[in-house]
């Protein structure tokens, strides 16, 4: 399980938040277009700037670039016309129109410099603080001077200095580590990016051993159309032939299946990595991921039972493996709540956080414990395991949901 879906427009503060990009000259050998269209992790950088802005709750957001042309504008609007945008962008060719659209827009203001590449998560943290943590952090700039700043602003960020008092656009200064001066940055800043697209609760297993091969296949496909939700399908595709295997009598086809599902749940953490480093998270794509991957639960605890009854001919492991597989199903449906709704984050169902349980049942390292377990002939012992502990957690929810339910 590995997409998330972005904070709905509900989810944030209740803002009126303005924003303006605004696009230096890039040095005199560099075409502008491609500049500002170059790919960071294969979203070009203006378009990257755009959606982070837009994500964090600036939805009202103007693009100024000086000495614009028609035909400039014209290649411009082809990027800025991507459907991950949910507002439109107005492009601002020269200062007249900027100080135009500027005086008829509500306070705060907030003025970004596209040269930098803004982070999601310190941007909102930022923007959504109380006053106070935001005038420390951002600079007012004055209306009258704002022709001069601006130009100052494109060239030397570090070098402002506070000029008007609050009530005024704001100046938001970008990080040094992002910002972009030459082409090799743009590579740099490509790596960080996938860097990053793991999830804050993966676990040391799923560190060391997934999510280096996942961002390996990341890294091949982020600049292709690949969807997320086709990359979902073809780990679910594996996972059913890696459930049929083990269905099936023979210890090569046990480790071949096992093979297979750790292949899966590689492929399952390429979905969410292309998802978040692409803006392209969807509540339809993280339904799909978290239904594909309990189907195949399901189906691989069936089919192991079933495998072993037919190798045998001992019933008892085909309840086993069914019992696994309901276990497996019954944790999800009581979670579901959680794994599929949008939920405030002050409502639980359970004794302990809801995110806690999510995150548990999340984890997909018990596939690698799977592999060794046939390695070594032993699914037998595993499916024993699987049926006991699968049912206790379900069983652990049911509980804690029931008492919660009597304590409201």
């Amino acid at each position: 399980m590995s997409q998330s879906h972005p904070k709905s427009d509900s989810s944030l503060p209740e803002k009126n938040l303005t924003g303006i990009l605004l696009l230096k000259k890039p040095g005199k050998e560099e075409n502008p277009l491609h500049w500002y269209s170059s790919k960071i992790a294969g979203v070009p950088f203006i378009l990257r700037n755009l959606l982070t802005l837009q994500r964090v709750g600036i939805k009202t957001l103007a693009v100024f670039y000086e000495d614009s042309n028609a035909d400039l504008q014209k290649s411009f609007d082809k990027i800025l016309m991507d459907s991950r945008l949910s507002e439109k962008i107005v492009w601002l060719p020269n200062i007249l129109k900027l100080k135009e659209w500027i005086q008829n827009k509500p306070s705060p203001l907030y003025i970004f410099n596209g040269s930098f590449l803004y982070d999601k998560k310190k941007l909102f943290t930022l923007i959504h603080s109380e006053p106070n943590n935001i005038n420390e952090a951002v600079i007012p700039i004055n209306p009258d001077s704002l022709e001069n700043l601006l130009i100052k602003t494109a060239s030397e960020p570090s070098n402002l200095k506070p000029e008007a008092p609050s009530g005024f656009p704001l100046y938001v200064p970008g990080s040094h580590e992002l910002q972009i001066q030459k082409l090799e940055d743009f590579k740099a800043l490509h790596e960080a990016q996938l860097r990053k697209s793991g999830l804050s609760h993966d676990s040391p297993i799923t560190r060391m051993l997934s999510r280096p091969v996942s961002r390996f296949l990341t890294r091949i496909l982020v600049n292709t159309p690949v969807t997320p939700n086709q990359i979902t399908l073809i780990s679910f595709f594996v996972g059913l032939i890696s459930a049929f295997l083990f269905s099936q009598v023979g210890y090569a086809n046990s480790v071949i299946a096992a093979i297979l599902l750790v292949i899966s749940t590689w492929i399952d953490g390429v979905d969410g990595e292309i998802a978040r480093v692409k803006f392209m998270e969807t509540d339809i794509g993280k339904k799909l991921d978290i239904y594909c991957d309990n189907i195949i639960h399901f189906l691989v605890f069936t089919a192991i039972g079933c495998g072993i009854y037919l190798k045998t001919g001992e019933v008892i492991f085909l309840y086993l493996g069914t019992l696994a597989g309901l276990g497996s199903l019954l944790s999800f449906f009581l979670l579901s709540p959680v794994l599929l709704e949008k939920r405030s984050p002050g409502k639980q169902l359970f004794h302990i956080s809801e995110p806690e349980l999510a995150e548990k049942f999340a984890n997909r390292d018990f596939i690698h414990f799977l592999l060794l377990v046939a390695l070594i002939d032993q699914l037998k012992v595993f499916i024993m395991i699987a049926a006991i502990g699968s049912n206790i957690f379900a069983g652990y929810l049911l509980y804690s949901r029931t008492i919660k339910s009597k304590a409201t």
